[in-house]
């Protein structure tokens, strides 16, 4: 019976174990895995059950092992958490969006475009290169402005202060665009620089979809962003028309992860709403996100799935 009983003591002692090492590791989980690597085994991910066995069983042991010491690393963590979130470094909202974002149904938000890649030589790619003049002054003035002109208060929500600044250089340049024809059988191409000249008359930018994505790449550009530039069909009604928009990188696999959520639940909650974030991936696993005006959010709708031609600003 003396046996049966410390048995029993300890079979408890050890699912005690296992709760409080759970209940531990899952907030030190959600910290961590934004900056563990993403591993993949036949398309499963496997980072997220690494990390937290991890983090499990090294909470376990040192709860068998060390109490003493795991309650004091306890005490001082609820402590630094304390001072970080009066502080502003690291508040309690941060926490929680980082819990929301672990939760948060990626599969459901997020749609990989597929596209049909012909890989034609890009036309007048010099002239375009010219006109994205993004060294120029007005033109990094302005992107440096309009930069940091919207989503300030949740900035420290995104782990890259310069995705905050790329949402806020689109949201800007989108709110602010008129659509406004070329010549008759002619391409002209606005610079940047004309571009934001154009502000002076009406507040307003106008021009063409070349227009707006040289405007754009530009502006992305002299802030420290990637860019493309994507010739694409657009199958009309009765007739095909010729389309160019941006794409801005924004880094890999799980990076994707927190954009998107960032996109749908923070920065462009209303314009986002019911809608999938697409994007674009490349041979080397990072992903792009589609700058085009056809949506009032980055990752809006493709147009097209063709990729006549692209080039790297």
């Amino acid at each position: 019976m003396e046996e049966e009983k410390v048995s029993k003591n300890k079979g408890g002692s050890v699912i005690l174990l296992g709760i409080v090492s759970a209940v531990l590791t899952m907030p030190l989980f959600v910290l961590l895995y934004k900056y563990f690597p993403a591993l993949e085994i036949a398309n499963i991910r496997i980072d997220h059950i690494l990390l937290f066995l991890a983090i499990f069983f090294a909470t376990y042991y040192l709860l068998k092992k060390m109490r003493m010491v795991v309650y004091v690393v306890l005490i001082g963590g609820l402590v630094v958490l304390t001072i970080t979130n009066f502080s502003g470094f690291y508040t309690m909202d941060n926490l929680y969006h980082d819990y929301s974002q672990f939760l948060y149904d990626l599969s459901e938000n997020s749609l990989r475009q597929k596209f049909e890649s012909h890989e034609t030589h890009f036309k007048k790619e010099k002239e375009l290169r010219e006109a994205i003049n993004y060294k120029d002054p007005i033109v990094r003035n302005y992107a440096a402005s309009t930069a940091v002109k919207h989503f300030q208060d949740n900035a420290h929500l995104s782990k890259n202060r310069k995705w905050v600044q790329f949402f806020s250089i689109f949201k800007e340049v989108y709110s602010q665009w008129k659509y406004v024809y070329d010549p008759v059988d002619e391409d002209y191409y606005s610079t940047a620089v004309q571009t934001i000249g154009q502000l002076e008359y009406d507040g307003f930018f106008k021009g063409d979809c070349d227009d707006y994505s040289i405007m754009m790449a530009a502006a992305i550009k002299s802030i420290g962003g990637e860019v493309k530039l994507v010739r694409t069909i657009v199958q009309m009604e009765d007739r095909q028309v010729g389309h160019m928009y941006p794409e801005v990188k924004f880094g890999d696999s799980k990076d994707l992860e927190m954009v998107v959520y960032l996109i749908k639940n923070v920065y462009f909650q209303e314009e986002s709403k019911g809608k999938s974030i697409f994007y674009y991936q490349d041979s080397k696993g990072f992903f792009w996100l589609n700058f085009d005006y056809n949506d009032s959010y980055p990752g809006g709708k493709y147009m097209s799935d063709v990729r006549e031609s692209e080039i790297v600003i």
